[in-house]
């Protein structure tokens, strides 16, 4: 981290010196500039110069990377492959390409190659330590052009092998398309960029960060705006992680506003993302000090530099360690609007994003006990706790906002098909917003803002391509009139769900069976599995008895007998309820019967929520009874929702089963003694927990070949399970209609790879 040469470091020879600044010797830090060093270089020695901390470093200069070509021969070839720029700037792809294979292709100089195993050996105490390697370009990091993120930085660089390949890598992205095509479009002549490299000792970063000296959205200059995550910055620069977000008054070094969010994963100095360990996932990455003192050398870099910066940081074990610095550019492009309207993001609360989706509008309060007024069209709904049988009636909502929750919640569920985006579980909703107040609902992060968000966008996670995949992914419906749009891109149905079917008319189908419209409620089924059963015609539809939890009947029109139990998610439903009293069951299985007969040849009978094989075979002779025949007419299996019946699965094979489906949500929650809809522990719901895969694994390893074996549930909520489900072996995997062309590509690359 420091500036000054270690006592024991072996200074560069004469011979040396004409490639190479060493940015460990003050004396010479004065002689760092932008011609020999690029702009990267120049900077990270300024700051060096002022006795900020930086890391140890060494730069290889443009004048090596001369020498390298005209070593190579590559200087004509080059030159050749950038004239067609001339005549057509926009063709880049081809002249990129050209340029990346002649510089991999090209023999590097002895006498070069041997001064850098010097160097790296020098630097990096013969492999000891990591290095790593940094771009450094001639027009790179300027008043008129920053190349931000378009010239490669290569880290944890190990041993001399993978040096050489990353410097080659580092040298070609000076003309990669991205730079190429900026080039042209600042008025900057390709021919003249040349490539500087840092060599940087590596930094063990506890956290990282980019720290802007004036808010980069408005040009308010007297604001500096900080951002900070765990691990390396690679993740918060490529925007893959979300990170701590503060403003910072400069003069003072006043605090105006925080936001800490919660971090699952981080990135590596090797590249990969791993896991924040659960009980450090909401703490903020810096102290109050650290964020002070970080503003405090970012105000003293605008100062000396004469510009407002773009700083990359860490946090190392022995304090703030600057990376490097450039110019903000782009500023004066801001327009009067900008300045005025747009202002930073104001949390009013946080929760659990259910729903890649963004909406805002105003904040209307309702009674789940009361009747829906026809007012909330439009408007951002605010309540207590989200069930699923009120979902239907929020479907025109602007956003829905809940106190209580889960994003795996049937509820939840419904308004994700819908795609209304919705944020469960803030807590303190209803305290701190008010009828009236307009506010933003960012069902991707879970945050609700104050006012309208100008800058979010939605994000796109509809079909991006439809590759193939082995892994068959399969969907939810709860809504018949979204299977057509969903035939489209997934491969089947996982669950069809019925309880928007039996609960949308907020009457207890109790009450309808004993006043004789039993008839209604099957044929509204039958209609139902119909529509859904032709739009996925040749594929798998999988038809979910029903299972709801005793508080949502309750709700209903004819629901006051409904016990009222402590638990409901744990008590009284699946398969069991409908067994104790079998009246809606053979309803349900008489549509399926109907529907068969209707030409409906791919429908399947899963059986929920099921705690002994007992149970499975008493569904299954109900069937039987209604004049279906399981196996033969329709398919039937089981859906594995509690540790018990994964750890005695040979008993459901045995019991003969076309399918296993495995409900991750229910898996999850059983095994982890976690009520996945409370506001108290919801945030420990965590469906890669290491004792929720082990028990997936067991099921894999008896389930595989005995039956189609498929798992139900959020799985877009966490890939790290839905990679671990593909390399299981699962025949399929359900993902949510919004995230299924995301999922479809990410599959598809977990499937190549093993």
């Amino acid at each position: 981290m420091s500036t000054k040469p270690k006592k024991d470091q072996l200074p560069l020879s004469p011979a040396l010196s004409g490639f190479w600044l060493d940015l460990r010797e003050t004396g010479s830090l004065a002689e760092v500039n932008v011609a020999r060093a690029g702009g990267k270089a120049a900077n990270l020695a300024r700051l060096a110069e002022l006795g900020m901390p930086t890391p140890r470093a060494v730069v290889l200069t443009t004048d090596a990377w001369r020498f390298f070509l005209d070593s190579s021969g590559l200087g004509p070839r080059l030159a050749e492959a950038l004239a067609g720029l001339d005549s057509d700037p926009d063709e880049v792809a081809l002249p990129a390409r050209k340029i990346a294979e002649l510089i991999s292709a090209a023999v590097m100089p002895a006498a070069l190659e041997e001064q850098i195993r010097e160097v790296y050996d020098d630097l990096s105490g013969c492999g000891s330590s990591l290095i790593a390697i940094r771009s450094s370009g001639s027009y790179e990091d300027s008043p008129e052009a920053s190349f931000s993120g378009m010239l490669s930085t290569v880290l944890g660089v190990s041993h001399p092998e993978g040096l050489f390949t990353a410097i080659r890598k580092c040298w070609a992205s000076g003309f990669n398309p991205r730079g190429l095509r900026y080039l042209v479009r600042m008025g900057l002549q390709p021919s003249g960029m040349a490539v500087a490299l840092i060599f940087q000792q590596m930094v063990r970063a506890l956290s990282s960060g980019v720290l802007f000296t004036i808010d980069p959205a408005t040009g308010e200059s007297e604001t500096a705006v900080l951002e900070a995550a765990y691990g390396y910055g690679s993740g918060v620069v490529s925007g893959n992680v979300t990170p701590d977000l503060y403003r910072v008054k400069k003069e003072s070094l006043e605090i105006l506003h925080r936001d800490s969010r919660p971090q699952e994963h981080y990135y590596d100095a090797d590249g990969e993302r791993r896991d924040v360990m659960p009980e450090n996932r909401e703490l903020t990455k810096l102290s109050d000090e650290q964020v002070r003192e970080l503003v405090a050398y970012g105000v003293r870099a605008e100062q000396e530099l004469g510009a407002p910066q773009d700083i990359e940081w860490c946090l190392s074990p022995d304090g703030i360690v600057l990376l490097q610095t450039r110019p903000v550019t782009g500023l004066e492009k801001l327009s009067l609007r900008q300045k005025n309207y747009e202002r930073p993001e104001i949390v009013m609360v946080r929760g659990i994003g259910v729903s890649p989706r963004v909406g805002w509008g105003e904040v209307v309060s309702i009674d789940p006990e009361q009747e829906i007024p026809a007012s909330v069209k439009g408007k951002v709904v605010l309540l207590r706790r989200l069930t699923q049988d009120l979902a239907p009636s929020l479907r025109d909502a602007a956003a829905v906002v809940a106190d209580e929750g889960g994003a795996t919640s049937h509820g939840a569920n419904i308004l994700r098909e819908f795609q209304v985006p919705c944020v469960v579980g803030v807590r303190y909703g209803q305290a701190v917003m008010h009828d009236g107040d307009i506010v933003t609902v960012d069902g991707w992060r879970g945050l609700v803002l104050d006012g309208i968000g100008p800058r979010i966008r939605e994000r796109d996670f509809g079909p991006e391509r439809l590759v193939r995949t082995r892994t068959q992914l399969m969907t939810t419906i709860n809504v018949p009139e979204s299977a057509e749009k969903a035939a489209g891109i997934a491969d089947g149905v996982i669950s069809f769900r019925n309880d928007y079917l039996l609960l949308q008319g907020g009457v207890h189908p109790r009450r309808l069976l004993a006043s004789g419209k039993g008839e209604v409620l099957t044929a509204s089924v039958f209609e139902a599995l119909t529509v859904v059963a032709k739009a996925f015609k040749g594929k798998q539809v999988w038809y979910k008895t029903l299972d709801a939890p005793t508080d949502e009947f309750r709700r209903l029109r004819g629901g006051e007998n409904e016990p009222l139990e402590r638990n409901p998610l744990l008590g009284w439903r699946g398969i069991r309820r409908e067994l104790d009293d079998s009246t809606l069951l053979r309803a349900e299985y008489e549509a399926v019967r109907r529907a068969v007969e209707a030409g409906c040849d791919n429908l399947g009978i899963k059986v929920p929520f099921i705690r002994s094989v007992d149970e499975y075979e008493w569904a299954r002779r109900v069937a039987g009874e209604v004049g279906l025949k399981p196996h033969e007419d329709v398919a039937f299996g089981a859906s594995i929702e509690t540790p018990a019946m994964a750890l005695t699965l040979q008993r459901i094979l045995d019991a003969q089963a076309d399918f296993l489906s495995v409900g991750v949500n229910d898996l999850t929650m059983c095994c982890l003694g976690v009520d996945r809809d409370s506001e108290r522990v919801a945030d420990l719901f965590d469906l890669a927990h290491p004792a929720v895969i082990q028990l997936l694994r067991e099921i894999a390893i008896r389930g595989k070949g005995r039956a189609f074996l498929a798992a139900a549930g959020d799985i877009a909520q966490s890939p790290r399970l839905m990679e671990e489900l593909v390399r299981m072996g699962f025949d399929a995997i359900g993902i949510s209609l919004p995230y299924l062309g995301t999922a479809r590509a990410q599959v598809a690359k977990w499937e190549e790879e093993s």
